[in-house]
């Protein structure tokens, strides 16, 4: 490489004029102005513009692929999250927050390295037929809308219709914070501290598709952080699946959690069960109706709930859409959740045991 400027360098690379590569720009706008009720310990109702999500999040990314010869191939994917209203970066201010990984992919399968998703996202949209909507069954789960995680190796291998990957991180999300469930990132001096691991099997036929997937974090947050101890695990399991039925298409998923973690000074090691079942109806090419409930138990305490979410969209092109969706909370008495998946709580929290309802009116745009 000696006598290689940086301008030249991929000039001089070995096998370069060899090699067929191909980088894609891809992205999503999508916002709107959403009402929501029950706010804080007022109960308030606010009208604002979400941040997180819309009817899909706002992102923009870069994919590439370079064809190395002999069926390997090298592969890349930096993207981006963004709040439309105010220009500025989500997940935590990250500059490629959402996915930002390097691999090779073969016969064999593909092996990445970076900031990947875990396997549990991945299995969740087989059957979630809504999220991440900002209002949808998820809503008691946010979890599964963005289990992205830091220092991660992902071996994923798909042959006629059947995946299976797994995912195993040296430590965490080091930049969210402690209270949002962030970590130290990887540590030196402790092998399980802020680990993650997880793992999927899929089958998808066309008309119908399965999935599983087990997802487990370990501890080392420190003070103030659901999982203050490396000793302590956040463990779920899912299964789920999805049938289409002419225009129609029908999703449901089952998550059993067991979480060692702290959740409350008096709740301490606790097992909840989530369910939720839902669809879609595409009425005629440029309108689609879809529609979720959602319902999560506790085994320790009074603070499960319920949601039930809509949304109608009518499609002005293959890329852009507006659309009208609308969801509610039913929260038992020790239960906060939030109907808005739109914000960084606490922001649109209401009390424990308060009902919440927003509705939404959105545009979105894809390239």
């Amino acid at each position: 490489m000696i006598g290689c400027g940086v301008a030249s360098l991929l000039a001089c690379a070995p096998g370069a004029s060899h090699a067929q590569s191909a980088v894609t720009l891809y992205g999503i706008i999508d916002t709107g102005v959403e009402y929501v009720t029950n706010i804080g310990a007022k109960g308030s109702s606010g009208v604002h513009v979400p941040t997180l999500t819309a009817s899909l999040p706002s992102l923009w990314g870069i994919r590439g692929k370079e064809d190395l010869g002999g069926g390997l191939s090298t592969v890349f994917v930096l993207e981006s999250g963004f709040a439309p209203g105010q220009g500025s970066l989500n997940q935590g201010g990250r500059l490629f927050g959402r996915q930002a990984y390097v691999g090779l992919s073969g016969r064999w399968g593909t092996l990445t390295l970076g900031r990947q998703y875990s396997q549990i996202f991945w299995a969740t949209l087989v059957g979630d037929t809504l999220a991440p909507n900002i209002y949808a069954a998820a809503d008691l789960d946010p979890y599964l809308t963005q289990p992205r995680v830091d220092n991660s190796i992902v071996y994923t291998f798909t042959s006629s219709g059947l995946t299976v990957s797994a995912m195993y991180s040296f430590g965490r999300d080091a930049v969210d914070s402690a209270p949002a469930g962030g970590c130290a990132g990887q540590s030196p001096t402790d092998w399980r501290a802020c680990k993650a691991m997880s793992a999927m099997v899929k089958y998808d036929a066309g008309r119908w598709g399965v999935g599983a997937a087990v997802d487990r974090n370990y501890g080392g947050g420190g003070t103030g952080s659901p999982l203050p101890s490396s000793s302590q695990t956040d463990t779920r399991a899912l299964i789920d699946g999805y049938v289409k039925l002419g225009s129609a298409t029908l999703g449901t998923g089952f998550i059993h959690r067991i979480n060692h973690g702290v959740q409350s000074p008096t709740a301490v090691d606790v097992t909840s069960n989530y369910w939720w079942i839902g669809g879609s109806y595409l009425v005629r090419p440029d309108i689609a109706l879809d529609a979720q409930f959602g319902h999560i138990t506790f085994s320790s305490s009074a603070s499960g709930g319920s949601v039930i979410a809509a949304r109608a969209m009518y499609f002005l092109s293959k890329r852009t859409s507006v659309y009208v969706t609308a969801g509610r909370v039913f929260n038992q008495r020790n239960a906060a959740f939030s109907i808005d998946g739109g914000v960084l709580p606490p922001a649109s929290t209401p009390l424990p045991g308060r009902d919440q309802t927003g509705a939404l009116v959105g545009i979105r745009h894809m390239f």
